[in-house]
């Protein structure tokens, strides 16, 4: 537990040092897990090393959508390409990513954004955890077109002072963890023998907010398009039940293709302001869906893979409807070795 520890210790440590965003992976076998019995469905190679290169593009965004005048705002941060590495061995698995430089065009048509990923994710034979926390500052409207005469190629209107914030957790039951691997999608230290899919059953929480000096709208906008969103911060809270589905199809035993789907159902605390008054607040009904998609390729010396993440928020109050969202697509190449400590 100690090892444990200091590995953290350490993952954290390098993420703020470095300024980069960063990925963490543990993925957990039990013995029973870890069992040789042989498995026609899918193969256990926890026993290998494996060793990923990847390329990622991360993204979160908010959409607020005006129900009377039914226009809405799309605000995002400017985008980035990361460069990454990892590795997983047994029940770890840890990756680290470095995100490259915008370029001086970038910053002056969307601005800058600053950022900070972290990410968790525990899987192992039978439930599914992943966890995240994200901080951007910084962002532009992407749609001006809709409320203006507006060449977006030259400049968007931009919100260097817009924070946005999101904590989220999910865990998922899978019941037919007998036949179906998940981790032959998304870690790739199992292989899909023969296709199968399960049914995912679990909680969930969410944690969104996002905030601006005077408003969601840039100034370089219209004053009625301001006034029309006329909120400086938001703040979301919420929790319930997701139950969905997960689908591998395997093509020749080279090729496969993983399709899950959840979508949840809860409770939420919504609060909304202007310049730090408060404008409304409500409890009731919250919804999520969480995408997933993963293609991958084996040969006999190298593997290849895309995974794509993505989970959309829906909340309303008063007469805005609020949906926050957040995902990654990540292309990597990886290879296993066998690999044993000495003792």
């Amino acid at each position: 537990m100690r090892g444990f520890s200091v590995v953290i210790f350490l993952f954290l440590f390098l993420s703020v040092y470095l300024n980069a965003q960063v990925d963490a992976s543990v993925n957990i076998s039990s013995n029973k897990d870890s069992s040789k019995v042989e498995n026609k469905y899918y193969t256990d190679l926890t026993n290998k090393l494996l060793l990923k290169f990847t390329n990622n593009i991360k993204y979160t965004g908010l959409q607020i959508t005006n129900k009377n005048t039914k226009k809405t705002v799309k605000l995002a941060p400017a985008g980035g390409l990361d460069l990454g590495f990892g590795f997983n061995y047994k029940w770890l698995g840890l990756g680290f990513t470095y995100g490259l430089p915008t370029g001086v065009q970038s910053d002056s048509t969307k601005g800058k954004t600053k950022k900070f990923d972290l990410q968790l994710n525990i899987y192992s034979k039978r439930v599914v955890v992943d966890a995240l926390y994200q901080k951007y500052r910084g962002f532009h409207m992407a749609n001006p077109g809709d409320f203006a005469n507006w060449d977006s190629t030259t400049v968007f209107p931009q919100l260097p002072d817009m924070e946005n914030y999101s904590i989220g957790a999910s865990a998922y039951y899978i019941f037919n963890h007998k036949r179906f691997s998940y981790r032959a999608a998304y870690v790739r230290n199992e292989v899909q023998n023969k296709s199968a899919g399960s049914l995912l059953v679990g909680p969930f929480f969410n944690a969104d907010a996002a905030t601006t000096n005077d408003g969601f709208v840039s100034s370089d906008l219209p004053l009625e398009v301001q006034d029309t969103f006329d909120i400086s911060s938001f703040s979301s809270i919420s929790y319930g039940l997701a139950v969905g589905y997960t689908y591998s199809l395997v093509i020749k035993k080279k090729i496969f293709m993983n399709f899950s789907l959840v979508p949840g159902i809860g409770v939420k605390d919504l609060k909304t302001s202007m310049q730090g008054v408060e404008r409304a607040s409500k409890q009731g009904v919250a919804a999520r869906v969480t995408y997933r998609f993963a293609m991958g390729y084996e040969h006999r010396w190298f593997l290849l893979g895309l995974t794509v993440y993505s989970t959309q928020g829906n909340v309303e109050i008063d007469n805005f409807q609020f949906k926050p969202g957040a995902g990654i697509l990540k292309l990597f190449v990886a290879k296993r070795f066998d690999f044993k400590w000495k003792k």
